[in-house]
């Protein structure tokens, strides 16, 4: 069961529960590996569609749509995956979706699109700090955090009926 830290606002599983469920999955036949890429490809696709329909309503939608657009879903994953911010994703003037923060400056523009910045006009301002580390950000992290509840109870009920099924 994941745990919720309220400080951080972060739900979280421990090290050995994570454990446990590799192991699970590790043993789980074929049938069941489906039955669990099923089940966390339906909670990926949730979160992808709401990033991507934050996007949209993005103060700045072009940049934030195209990185959501980008997204690339792991269909192979039995715990849910996906993937955002690719050097293949290039905007006119060789900007990339990629993340990079920090210096030297390149041409990836999803931390600033996500978190903004008070040095580039290109962005829109610098989110307000989040936790202890990092930033609230525009579109992703809120979105992520908002939904994060809802998806790790359907993962954790769902998950546990596959268990329970193919667990002999």
């Amino acid at each position: 069961m994941a745990t919720f830290d309220d400080s951080q606002r972060v739900f979280q599983y421990d090290k050995g529960e994570l454990r446990k469920i590799a192991s699970v999955i590790r043993k789980m036949g074929d049938e069941a590996k489906e039955q669990a890429r099923s089940v966390t490809g339906g909670l990926v696709d949730f979160v992808v569609g709401e990033i991507r329909s934050a996007a949209r309503n993005y103060p700045r939608p072009r940049q934030a749509t195209r990185i959501a657009d980008g997204i690339k879903i792991s269909k192979s994953s039995v715990v849910g995956e996906f993937g955002i911010g690719f050097a293949s994703q290039k905007f006119s003037g060789g900007a990339t979706t990629q993340l990079r923060e920090g210096r030297p400056a390149t041409n990836a523009i999803l931390a600033g699109v996500e978190f903004g910045s008070n040095n580039l006009k290109q962005f829109l301002a610098r989110t307000p700090k989040f936790g202890s580390k990092g930033s609230e950000g525009y579109f992703i992290w809120p979105t992520m955090r908002r939904v994060q509840p809802d998806i790790i109870k359907k993962w954790e009920n769902s998950f546990s009926q596959v268990i329970e099924k193919w667990d002999d």
